[in-house]
Formats: C-alpha cells, structure tokens, sequence
C-alpha cells in the first residue's frame, strides 16, 4: 500500500502457525489508551505465544513514536493517511501468522485471562469459528454490543424505538442486543464485537478479508455473518472479560465522519445480506430510516457542538 513503513521486526514467518496468537491492532491518534492497552498485553497469562501487530492510521499525536520507544518488540506499520478502521485491520491480518487472529482496538484493557479463555474455548468447540468476551465499561457496567443477534428490518426498528429498554425480556423486541438473555450465559450469536474479537485462521482463509466497502463501525457484524454462513459458530464466551473505554478511541475526535460511517455500514449490510429476502417495499423504508438517522444524527450532533456539549446522538444500529 502507498505510504505503509514495516517499523517493525522485518520478515513474516514462513510457517503460517508460527505463532498461536496473532494481535492485530490499528491506532489513530489513542497514544495514552493504547499504552494502557499494551501494558494490559504484556502481564497475559495462558502459555501461549504471540505477536502485537499494530497499523497506524496517520496519527498527529505521538502514538507511533510512544509504541517504537516503549513497545519495541510490537510490529508497526505506519500509514501516511487514515485508510479506514477495516482496511487496516486487513492490513495487520495479511501480515500475521497466528493459529488465532484477535482484533483488538487500543481502547481497551484485558484481564491477564483474558486471552486465555478465549484461545480455551475455541480449542475445546471446534465447530466454533469466532470468539468474542463479555465487555465492561470503565465503571464495571454491561455494554449490550458485545453480543448481537442479526440486525433485521424488525430489530433494528426495535431498537431504535427503544422497545428493548420497555420490554428487556422479550425475545420480541430484544432480538438485536439480546437483551432477553442473561449477561453471564454462553451463547451462540450472529456477532461479537470487533473491539476484541478471536477467530481461527480457517475463519480468513474461508471468507477472506473484512469488507473494505465499510469504513469502519459494523464491519465486525459483517464479517461475523460472513464466517456463520460458511459454517463457523460465533461464541459470546462470558468467562473471558475485558474493559472497553468506549468514546476513547481516535474516532471520537472525528464524529461527523463516525456518524457517515455507522450509516454507511448499515446500508451495506442491509444490502448485502438481507435486501434479497425483503420485498422492495421493505427495502425502500429500510433505505429511508437509514437517511433520515443519519441526517437527524448529524444535526443533532452539530447542535450539540454549537452549544459546547460532549458526545452525540445514539444512532439506530451500532
């Protein structure tokens, strides 16, 4: 790729199980969350070996210089402009050689177990393909998107209306978050979040790459529906527990443009993988509440700037 620099230990192993975990990791400008991230790496238990491949996105804030100086024995590639969350990350997958592949962004904090109980699961359930932990905010609380069911016409609308919040045990209305089933219950899901997510390298040599067509914001989705349609289980695996800082993370700096891509990726995965079973009725009203999300989104955000507030709007589907 234009403007990529290997920064790192030069060569990839020949052997493409040279490793058994593979850490893929893509950066913009997070230089102290990734830190914490790294550090949170190196105290993991479990035995097995591993590698940290990390691509930056261009990052103005030291993140790469803090990585070399402190991380010297990380990969790093540095790209001369930010070519997207799922680019990178098909970037850092190409050059790994784990048995395992683990995404993992740098807003996040794992326990020393963590790892470990996914790489346990995935060897004792050969039919699973995928592996994602149960996710915890920075104040211990559940967050819903670490385990999602498939994002229908019905779903989504549940969700977006709330639906899920009035009725949290309705299979009915729950169907996106799976609200209706216990936080601790091990559970085959249409996905898992791409926050941290580990998957056999069986998973990409079967379905290829993530779907470079998604910026970034619901390529996990995606790629996780993608593995179960080949035939690979997705595992919600509660035992494996990690902290994710939502709203931490190199994007929040630019959410005009999170915003654009959380839409965008609900319309390509709407019609990738759903549209051919809706008639085109359904289609055009799907197609329709996802403009008018992503125009409301978007000004409300910039209300919310005009007035100096922090955040933004919840989109539908995220």
């Amino acid at each position: 790729m234009n403007g990529e620099r290997d920064r790192g230990r030069a060569g990839v192993a020949e052997d493409p199980t040279a490793v058994d975990l593979s850490l893929c990791i893509v950066t913009l400008d997070c230089r102290s969350v990734v830190r914490d991230c790294l550090e949170s790496l190196a105290k993991a238990e479990g035995g097995f070996s591993s590698e940290v491949i990390l691509v930056d996105n261009a990052s103005t804030d030291g993140t790469p210089e803090m990585v070399r100086r402190r991380f010297p024995s990380v990969r790093l590639v540095e790209n001369d402009q930010n070519v997207g969350f799922t680019r990178a990350t098909n970037q850092a997958i190409r050059m790994s050689s784990g048995r395992y592949i683990l995404w993992l962004n740098p807003d996040t904090v794992l326990r020393p177990d963590s790892l470990a109980r996914l790489a346990e699961f995935l060897e004792g359930h050969p039919e699973a393909g995928i592996a994602g932990p149960q996710v915890l905010n920075a104040d211990g609380s559940f967050q819903p998107q670490c385990r999602r069911g498939l994002p229908t016409p019905w779903a989504s609308l549940s969700y977006g209306l709330g639906l899920h919040r009035i009725w949290p045990g309705s299979p009915r209305f729950g169907g996106y978050l799976l609200s209706h089933l216990p936080v601790d219950a091990q559970t085959q899901v249409a996905a898992v979040s791409g926050c941290c997510l580990m998957a056999r390298r069986e998973v990409f040599q079967a379905i290829g790459p993530l779907d470079e067509d998604i910026f970034g914001f619901g390529e996990d989705i995606e790629w996780c529906v993608r593995a179960a349609r080949a035939g690979f289980q997705v595992w919600y695996v509660p035992r494996s527990v990690i902290i994710h800082l939502k709203g931490q993370g190199g994007a929040q700096s630019r959410p005009f443009h999170k915003v654009w891509g959380i839409h965008q990726a609900m319309w390509v995965f709407y019609r990738k993988h759903l549209r051919s079973g809706y008639s085109w009725p359904v289609t055009t009203l799907v197609f329709l509440g996802v403009g008018t999300s992503f125009v409301v989104s978007s000004l409300l955000l910039a209300l919310r700037r005009l007035l100096g507030r922090p955040g933004g709007p919840r989109p539908a589907v995220q």
